[in-house]
């Protein structure tokens, strides 16, 4: 009875452990309005075809956005992030967060995404980069989720684990159009990034001798 008593607080203690986790992400959730704690990026002329770029333009950020309109709008209070390409052309661009970490420890970033495209070359993403914010990195990055194509998703909920080599990692969105026509949108809600809890190993009384 008292090993059973002892496994039960232990395991409550983990899970106290793991919903109390710090969250290290800054307005995760864009509750906001706006992207205080990100940065915005774009690599501006851009052509994924690698072709000269004959009409270049911009992904803009909008709360709430005005192309694909998920629902419900948002997984949870009153904001959501829309990265959209509203005009014919060549686009890439997001927001991005470098955070600090420790080295060889796990961390997990979960939330929703949700995405609006017209044609093949468009795209949504979210993705972890083992440094800091290099957008070439971005590009080739393979701890990612990705939504592309001609397609219209609700919102998908996702997670990403990264075991970081250095000391900071950033977390990045992305919203591409790679051809000369159409329109892209995608969208983020309830971005959180915490530490994965270390396993917690389970005391059991050792006997006495001559018990």
């Amino acid at each position: 009875m008292r090993r059973i008593f002892l496994t039960f607080i232990i395991l409550s203690l983990l899970l106290l452990r793991s919903l109390t986790a710090a969250e290290l992400l800054k307005n995760g959730d864009f509750e906001t309005g706006d992207i205080t704690g990100w940065k915005y990026w774009e690599t501006y002329p851009w052509d994924g075809d690698g072709a000269p770029v004959e009409s270049p333009t911009h992904v803009t950020i909008a709360f709430p956005g005005t192309i694909g309109n998920p629902t419900p709008p948002t997984t949870s209070g009153f904001f959501a992030l829309a990265q959209q390409v509203v005009s014919s052309g060549t686009a890439r661009g997001g927001i991005y967060q470098e955070v600090r970490v420790i080295l060889n420890t796990p961390y997990i970033l979960t939330g929703h995404m949700s995405f609006y495209g017209d044609d093949i070359g468009d795209a949504a993403i979210i993705g972890i980069l083992d440094s800091s914010w290099n957008p070439a990195l971005a590009f080739t990055a393979i701890n990612k989720n990705y939504i592309s194509g001609n397609a219209v998703s609700s919102w998908m909920e996702f997670s990403l684990m990264i075991i970081p080599s250095k000391d900071v990692i950033t977390i990045f969105t992305e919203t591409r159009q790679d051809w000369m026509h159409g329109r892209v949108a995608g969208w983020y809600d309830n971005l959180s990034l915490k530490p994965v809890p270390e396993p917690t190993k389970l005391l059991t009384p050792q006997k006495k001798q001559n018990e």
